[in-house]
């Protein structure tokens, strides 16, 4: 490797997070494509290790990007800069009986997509509902996720359950979220419900 790709392995492997969320790829998929095992990408990421000539090369062809884009170039700088303007936030919404669980609309704007995220405001876990081509106009496809927000809510929860672990700090989100479900079904919340302590305080 000459001088122009000399690079510490945790700014790499930072570049290499950032590119392979931006092209929606999964550490698994990436091993795959690659040739290596998922520990090796996670390594690579960590800043633990850094890959091989030849790992570099697969990476590229992966992302469909040069070896310079991969590492610190002009052109890599051109990327992160479309990377960071990528998106943008439209608008936030709390989901009417649901306590502190809100919709996130955003507009992937190289894409040309409408997304809308789902998210518990505890938790701070945030899940990926839907993306859809501009084929209709914002408010349309505002209105028809409002229309499935139970239905978007009970697949996020769902969801959190599914991946959160066995920690403390876990369980303690478990267990917060339980009460938000007992609390909603026991009573109709207020919007702008807060969840303190087992108890919802409506902010008025």
């Amino acid at each position: 490797m000459n001088d122009k790709y000399l690079f510490d392995s945790v700014s790499f492997g930072m570049r290499l997070s950032k590119i392979r969320e931006f092209y929606q790829k999964s550490p698994e998929e990436v091993a795959e494509w690659v040739g290596v095992s998922l520990q090796y990408v996670q390594n690579w990421e960590s800043g633990a290790i850094i890959p091989t000539i030849d790992n570099l090369v697969a990476l590229a062809q992966c992302f469909n990007m040069t070896v310079g884009e991969i590492l610190e170039d002009e052109s890599f700088r051109d990327f992160e800069k479309k990377f960071e303007c990528r998106k943008r936030t439209i608008e936030t919404i709390e989901i009417e009986g649901k306590i502190e669980t809100f919709l996130d609309f955003t507009e992937d704007r190289f894409l040309d997509r409408y997304e809308v995220w789902v998210y518990d405001d505890m938790a701070q876990y945030k899940k990926l509902y839907m993306s859809i081509e501009k084929m209709v106009s914002y408010e349309e496809f505002k209105a028809s996720m409002l229309d499935q927000a139970d239905d978007i809510v009970a697949d996020y929860r769902e969801w959190l359950f599914s991946v959160l672990t066995d920690s403390k700090e876990d369980l303690l989100i478990k267990d917060q979220i339980e009460k938000k479900v007992a609390c909603e079904n026991a009573a109709t919340t207020e919007p702008g419900a807060v969840f303190i302590n087992g108890t919802v305080l409506s902010v008025t």
